[in-house]
C-alpha cells in the first residue's frame, strides 16, 4: 500500500473470519507462510499442549503432546488461504497432520486509505453480513480457567464426549479494584483449554463443564461456545 506524503490511514471496523490451525510443534511458520502466500497478512502463533488418547494423538502426529497454535485474522482472501492449507497439508500417507476451524468475526480493526474510506464502510451503522451460513456441524468450547485446572475440566469434558482439546497458557488482567468489588481472589496465571467438539455433544459437555466444583466458585473460570463455521482437516 503507497502513501503520498503526509497521507495517513483511517480505522474503521469490517467483518472478517478467524482461522485457527492446530499443527505440530514447529510447524506454525510453515503453515503462516502457505496463508501469506494465498494472501494472509500474517499470523500469530501460540504454543499448546494436547490433551488426547494415545491412539489419537498417533493420528493426529502430534506424540510430542506439543502443538503450534496459529491464529489468522482474514478477509476476502478467507476462502482462499483456507483452501491452500488444505491442499499443503495433504501427504500420501494418509495421516492427519491437524485440523483447523474457520469463525465469524463480526467486527475487526483495519486500516484503509481516505479514498477507500467509503467503499469498505459505507454506513455507520450497516450491518456486516455473514459471506455464509455456519453448518461446519461443530463447536469451538472455550474455557479459562486458573492456572493447573485445565486437566480437571479436559478430564470431565472427555467423560461427557469430548476426543480432546488444547491448552494455552495465559494472563490475567484482573486488578486490585476488581477484587475489592466482585469479592474474589485475583490469580494472574490462567489456563485456556479449548475444545472443538460435535454439536451434538456439545450440551453435554458444556453441562459437564457447568458442574465442576471449581467452576462454581466466584473466579473460578469462564466458559464460552461459539458455532464453527469451517471444519478443515489438514491431511489427506
Amino acid at each position: 500500500m503507497n502513501l503520498n506524503p503526509g497521507q495517513s490511514l483511517i480505522p474503521i471496523f469490517q467483518s472478517g473470519k478467524l482461522l485457527i490451525s492446530l499443527v505440530g510443534r514447529n510447524k506454525g511458520d510453515a503453515l503462516v507462510d502457505v496463508a501469506k502466500a494465498a494472501g494472509a497478512r500474517g499470523g500469530t502463533i501460540a504454543v499448546g499442549r494436547a490433551v488426547v488418547d494415545n491412539r489419537l494423538l498417533q493420528m493426529l502426529s502430534l506424540a510430542d503432546m506439543l502443538q503450534d497454535v496459529v491464529f489468522n485474522l482474514l478477509r476476502d482472501e478467507a476462502e482462499a488461504v483456507a483452501e491452500a492449507i488444505r491442499s499443503a497439508y495433504r501427504n500420501p500417507s494418509g495421516k492427519i497432520s491437524g485440523l483447523a476451524i474457520m469463525l465469524d468475526v463480526s467486527d475487526m480493526l483495519i486500516r484503509v486509505q481516505p479514498q477507500d474510506h467509503n467503499e469498505h464502510n459505507p454506513g455507520q451503522n450497516a450491518p456486516n453480513p455473514r459471506s455464509e451460513p455456519m453448518n461446519s456441524g461443530h463447536t469451538l468450547l472455550t474455557v479459562i480457567v486458573n492456572h493447573g485446572y485445565a486437566d480437571d475440566v479436559m478430564a470431565e469434558a472427555r467423560k461427557a464426549g469430548a476426543s480432546g482439546g488444547t491448552i494455552l497458557n495465559a494472563r490475567g488482567t484482573g486488578r486490585e479494584e476488581d477484587v475489592k468489588f466482585f469479592g474474589i481472589t485475583l490469580v494472574p496465571d490462567k489456563e485456556m483449554l479449548m475444545i472443538v467438539a460435535e454439536n451434538g455433544k456439545a450440551d453435554a459437555i458444556l453441562e459437564a463443564i457447568r458442574k465442576i466444583p471449581n467452576l462454581t466458585e466466584p473466579g473460578g473460570g469462564i466458559v464460552y461456545a461459539m458455532n464453527v463455521e469451517k471444519f478443515i482437516v489438514l491431511g489427506k
